[in-house]
């Protein structure tokens, strides 16, 4: 059974202050813009809520208004990144449905320039993101967004394919998102070109393991 955010590990993590406000959702932007680019900056380290609060130019007042920890600001950036995965995917849903072996491909070579950018901008927040994998109470965060990737994968598998089982396409799907983050992540922790060769392999086993599903020429 999946375990639900326990109290303690939500009160210490969540936003103080939910902006409700065009002024307060700007003052969240930028503390988190701040974050993101000191995480750049800084690779391994983690930045303090100090370096954040000068980089955004507010006070160290102001950021804890919002968030109570430099924690919850990192927590609030991965949840930021993996909510970008939708929208991407979803593009490839509104398009029109490819045809045959060459359109597919062409439509897949797509979706991989996108998450690639999101992986490569976002390197310094992959710790982040595994941290919340491997923790217990943080995992329903991840979980969470894998439902929704896994589904949007099925949908754009079925896009193209109508005829194609709702069960088999969810197979896919799980295949497709675990495979992809995982073979990722191990080239990110090597080098570019590392990173764009394994890019390249996965692209391979993706269509390798959906095109016979897909009924194209």
């Amino acid at each position: 059974m999946k375990r639900s955010l326990d109290r303690k590990t939500k009160i210490a993590l969540e936003p103080r202050k939910q902006p409700r406000q065009q002024r307060s959702s700007k003052v969240v932007d930028r503390i988190l813009d701040a974050a993101l680019i000191l995480t750049r900056e800084q690779g391994t380290r983690t930045p303090t809520t100090l370096a954040i609060a000068q980089r955004a130019g507010l006070s160290v007042g102001s950021v804890y208004q919002y968030f109570p920890n430099k924690e919850a600001i990192l927590l609030d950036l991965a949840r930021r990144w993996l909510s970008s995965f939708p929208k991407v995917i979803q593009k490839r849903i509104d398009v029109p449905r490819p045809t045959n072996r060459d359109e597919f491909r062409r439509e897949v070579r797509k979706l991989f320039i996108d998450t690639s950018r999101l992986y490569l901008d976002n390197a310094t927040l992959m710790p982040v993101i595994e941290a919340i994998s491997g923790n217990a109470d943080l995992r329903p965060i991840q979980d969470e967004y894998d439902k929704e990737i896994i589904a949007l994968y099925a949908a754009w598998l079925q896009h193209v394919n109508p005829a194609l089982e709702a069960k088999i396409a969810s197979r896919l799907g799980v295949l497709m998102m675990e495979v992809g983050h995982v073979c990722r992540l191990v080239g990110l922790k090597r080098d570019r070109r590392t990173f764009d060769l394994i890019e390249d392999d996965v692209e391979a086993m993706w269509l390798a393991l959906v095109t016979p599903h897909l009924n194209l020429d």
